[in-house]
């Protein structure tokens, strides 16, 4: 951060658009091939092992976007609250952050297969 902005570092930037990159096409790519194998026998063979190695992978990058999401609310999100900018997005984005963690979390932890599917939905 530079002197009183909420602006974003350069390293920072980097770093956010790097890690929730990684989490949001591991978790689209893991859709089309989670569902996709359902549709079509090809996925049966050597995609087979790519959907446990995408879940990996956006696990991983799910606590590193809990690092950024750190960093971010003491530095960029308090400044600009404190300048009144932008404060109805950054309700939003807090609460769909909140939402995705806890659903992760239920994901992780969650032992009923009833529950499970409809976290699995929301998420």
């Amino acid at each position: 951060m530079r002197g009183s902005s909420a602006l974003f570092s350069q390293r920072l930037k980097i770093w956010f658009y790097s890690i929730f990159g990684v989490l949001f096409f591991s978790g689209v790519i893991w859709l089309l091939v989670h569902y996709g194998k359902a549709d079509n026998e090809a996925f049966d063979g050597p995609y087979s092992s790519l959907e446990p190695f995408l879940l990996r992978v956006h696990g991983a990058a799910a606590m590193a976007s809990l690092l950024v999401l750190g960093v971010l609310i003491p530095t960029h999100m308090r400044r600009a609250w404190q300048q009144r900018r932008n404060r109805i997005t950054a309700a939003v984005m807090v609460l769909a952050c909140v939402l995705m963690i806890m659903s992760g979390y239920g994901l992780y932890y969650c032992g009923s297969d009833q529950w499970r599917t409809w976290i699995s939905g929301f998420h």
